[in-house]
């Protein structure tokens, strides 16, 4: 007789966040296994270590077996991987459970349809970018990424005003709700089991691209936005990538990159004081906090930054072979682009290209001219022209 097993989401860990399916599943079954957390909502089941829940389950010769796990089996759950492993033995079904979210916000009162959602629990990854470009955003903690550690990488990053929803233990006797700013956040202490909810009414639209009188420049060069759009187009950033912008000025391209990159980081790397001020301005006006500003010159300022998907350059200082070079050591796939003005630099970077194996790649010339209103008249008035080049690393798809 074929065997049947259970995964049900147990919700918040108590009996009274079960679902009906899931009391009559419990009713229903030979055996449970469950963490010691979880044995709360069913007094019959046999604790065991997570990752020996399916080995239990299968190792029982009960004919039906369920296996608790928090939350609901649809939301960051391990029921995935479970049902990989119990497939093979018999006829696996998923009971959804309450989700922490739901919980939450229903504990809060506020909806959670215009929520980002986003795990750091036991992952890595940065809320910088989720945040910057979502009113609102919901954040499961845990591992190395506790509350108070993500509430300080927001005020790390300017963002300690912000509002945020702190739930810790729900369901629990213990459960806290607390709200606060980031900064206040940061400073208390916090268990394992917690969310956040953050709130940013100021969050930017990410799909909205940067336009050039939206950016303050002073006297340091920008790549125009017709440039700027082609250049940002050919890496085809992706929202989790990590991306490198050298020599970025005014943050032009940067931010443009950052939006880009939604849930990821961008390293700007400059090196002029007068322009690294401009990058924190620009930084702070358009809201793109997942922007990482790093202050020194290339190449001995790349060393030490994580490997990157997408690297542009839009300023080597002289030092273009050796750039793209760190970036292909640190990543052989890396897809770069780089603009340039003369002569000298375009014959520079179509041979270090080449010699460092970069894949497809492509050479433009971008001529625009822009409309200027000259009495009843629209003349137009030419920009510089510029060379893009682009390249991806010989792994690249």
């Amino acid at each position: 007789m074929s065997r049947k097993f259970y995964i049900i989401g147990a919700g918040m860990g108590a009996p009274d966040s079960l679902t009906g399916e899931a009391v009559r599943a419990l009713a229903a079954s030979d055996a449970v296994f469950a963490t010691q957390r979880l044995t709360a909502v069913c007094d019959r089941a046999a604790v065991c270590p997570f990752d020996r829940l399916a080995a239990e389950a299968i190792a029982s010769d009960a004919p039906t077996v369920s296996v608790l796990v928090s939350g609901d089996v649809g939301f960051f759950s391990a029921a995935g991987r479970l049902r990989g492993q119990l497939a093979p033995y018999g006829d696996v079904r998923l009971v959804c459970g309450l989700s922490s979210m739901q919980y939450f916000c229903a504990k809060l009162g506020v909806s959670y349809d215009d929520a980002c959602v986003r795990s750091l629990h036991g992952r890595a990854g940065s809320i910088l970018g989720a945040v910057s470009y979502h009113k609102k955003t919901f954040v499961l903690t845990g591992g190395e990424n506790t509350a108070p550690k993500v509430c300080k990488t927001l005020a790390d990053a300017g963002l300690g005003g912000l509002t945020v929803h702190l739930g810790e233990n729900l369901g629990a006797a213990d459960e806290r709700i607390q709200t606060g700013t980031a900064e206040t956040l940061a400073a208390e202490a916090c268990g394992n089991l917690a969310v956040l909810l953050i709130e940013h009414p100021d969050a930017v639209n990410a799909y909205e691209p940067v336009r050039d009188d939206m950016l303050t420049r002073a006297k340091v060069p920008m790549t125009k936005e017709e440039v700027r759009w082609v250049s940002v187009s050919r890496l085809a950033v992706q929202p989790r990538d990590t991306v490198w912008d050298v020599g970025a000025g005014t943050g032009a391209v940067t931010l443009e990159l950052a939006r880009k990159a939604s849930d990821g980081l961008v390293y700007a790397v400059e090196r002029k004081p007068e322009a690294v001020a401009l990058l924190r301005e620009n930084r702070a006006k358009l809201g793109g906090y997942n922007v990482q500003i790093v202050e020194g010159a290339a190449p001995d300022a790349l060393e030490a930054l994580p490997a990157p998907d997408h690297v542009f350059v839009g300023g080597s200082g002289g030092a273009m072979r050796r750039i793209l070079e760190i970036a292909k050591q640190k990543n052989p796939a890396v897809r770069v682009v780089v603009n340039a003005i003369a002569l000298e630099t375009l014959h520079e970077t179509q041979a270090a290209l080449s010699v460092l194996g970069f894949a497809d790649i492509e050479v433009t010339q971008l001529s625009a001219a822009r409309g200027k209103a000259v009495g009843p008249y629209t003349m137009m008035t030419a920009n510089n022209p510029v060379f893009i080049l682009s390249g991806g690393g010989a792994d690249a798809e």
